[in-house]
């Protein structure tokens, strides 16, 4: 069903929930959940609230939500003030929803699944305490719930044209039959949106939203519409007021029209230097088969590798990989998976830096029959996108005039390393590399807090590392507060 996520409608049930308490070490934690149901939106909301105590808290303390993954869901500011004991409080991101299409097939209370998560709190001594495996799910209950019918039936090639599935007639599999419900007032929603996949016989199922529908409709996809015209058996789309309803067939007639066409998938960016597959393809939506070439013409700044791809090209001609495919049609594989697929083995060269874009052009040959020629050539650009780390570093004491001059008698030095990811992508890994004084004694460094993870490391006299593994760091504009990370240490 479409996803509801308007949060201002009218009858909106709210119910108060009790709070759950449990301490760990120093840490004890309060969650709070919120639950709410929107009867005219026919959604279940819920947020789990946070306060966390910290006992025996000092300055500078900090505290870190993270999930099972170790990516950061909140990064607290330190404790500036050295409040003891120091108490927060914040909602866990995001908000949990669960469709009322989903409660009608529960025997209980609505279980919105949230995150499970960990607490970790650094004291400014480097020591730290941890919460693990806290439960996020909030349990509500919703006595009207908006009910929901069902629409059933099978898909298939009506090669004898007697409005029957038998004989030598082929059901279509992987096929996404469409519904749509109207909706009356006092629904949020004027329509609702409905699906369903046929299986390997052909059938399909769907939940159509009852409550407030005036009636549906149930179709085909459009381009199956182009190669089977409506037939008395078989109209390509079906309309009624009453639910549940089965046998809603789409009996099929074939005829000589196909629709050859290809498209490439991909991850949807890419990075410098960093391999990545692109799966070109082409299909036939017909019942006539096709056979032919497919083309993908790669950009000049990639570097293609057919031991690394699944199904690599049959021929190289400069820039272009080709393939050869043959009998192509929408029943060889019972529906819409009808295609010949490549997957693409390319890593971009040394010239290739964030905000590029790289291009690809995959095309196949036009057959004489063919309805729809525009989709037989097609370019996907793919934006390249990479971590950036402006670096600042502070010692203490700071000294003083223009060369910050520090007293002879001074024994400790302490540095601070801030960095940040101002790219455009997550960060996996980021390793700080800081070339000490030769004036300074290496061997008493001692780390004293980080903001991740850390895995210190000397690479040469008076050089150290600073290796931050899987640190899956936000980049600025996604998530400003979660772009920072920081090494302390004293030497």
């Amino acid at each position: 069903m479409k996803k509801r996520y308007h949060l201002f409608a009218i009858a909106i049930s709210i119910f108060a929930l009790q709070a759950k308490a449990q301490t760990q070490g120093d840490i004890t934690l309060v969650q709070t959940p919120n639950f709410m149901h929107d009867q005219n939106s026919c959604f279940s909301m819920g947020q789990m609230y946070y306060t966390i105590t910290i006992a025996n808290s000092f300055l500078g303390d900090t505290v870190k939500i993270i999930d099972v993954y170790n990516q950061t869901l909140i990064d607290t500011a330190s404790n500036y003030a050295g409040q003891n004991p120091w108490v927060i409080s914040f909602p866990i991101q995001g908000n949990y929803f669960m469709p009322d299409e989903v409660l009608n097939n529960l025997a209980g209370p609505v279980i919105l699944p949230g995150q499970m998560t960990k607490i970790i709190n650094v004291h400014s001594s480097s020591s730290l305490d941890t919460m693990y495996n806290i439960n996020n799910d909030i349990n509500g209950f919703v006595s009207n719930p908006c009910m929901y019918g069902d629409v059933a039936g099978k898909v298939y090639v009506d090669y004898n044209s007697n409005c029957i599935f038998d004989g030598t007639d082929v059901p279509l599999q992987a096929l996404a039959v469409a519904g749509n419900a109207s909706l009356a007032s006092p629904s949020t929603f004027p329509n609702a949106s409905a699906s369903g996949y046929t299986n390997s016989n052909g059938n399909y199922n769907m939940a159509v939203q009852q409550t407030f529908m005036t009636n549906y409709t149930v179709k085909i996809p459009s381009n199956y519409q182009f190669i089977f015209p409506s037939t008395f058996c078989s109209p390509l789309m079906f309309a009624d007021s009453v639910l549940p309803q089965a046998n809603v067939d789409f009996s099929l007639q074939c005829t000589s029209n196909i629709d050859v066409q290809c498209y490439a998938n991909s991850m949807g960016v890419a990075r410098p230097n960093q391999a990545f597959f692109m799966y070109p393809y082409v299909s036939n939506t017909g019942c006539v088969s096709a056979s032919g070439k497919l083309k993908f013409v790669l950009d000049n700044r990639v570097n293609y590798n057919a031991s690394l791809s699944s199904n690599p090209a049959t021929t190289i001609s400069g820039d272009t990989l080709i393939w050869n495919y043959t009998n192509l049609t929408n029943l060889s594989g019972g529906g819409y998976w009808n295609s010949f697929f490549a997957g693409v083995h390319l890593t971009p060269n040394s010239t290739v830096n964030i905000g590029d874009t790289l291009c690809f052009r995959v095309l196949t040959n036009i057959p004489t029959n063919d309805l729809n020629p525009t989709n037989n050539d097609y370019t996907i650009c793919l934006p390249v996108v990479n971590s950036y780390d402006p670096n600042v570093k502070e010692v203490e004491p700071k000294g003083f005039g223009m060369n910050g001059n520090i007293p002879v008698s001074t024994d400790i030095l302490t540095y601070t390393i801030h960095f940040q990811n101002t790219g455009n992508a997550v960060a996996y890994n980021v390793s700080i590399i800081d070339t000490l004084d030769n004036a300074i004694a290496t061997n008493g460094l001692q780390v004293l807090g980080a903001s991740h993870n850390v895995a210190p490391e000397w690479l040469a006299p008076g050089i150290v590392k600073f290796k931050f593994a899987n640190i899956n760091l936000a980049d600025s504009t996604s998530n400003e507060p979660a772009s920072h990370g920081s090494i302390r240490f004293s030497v």
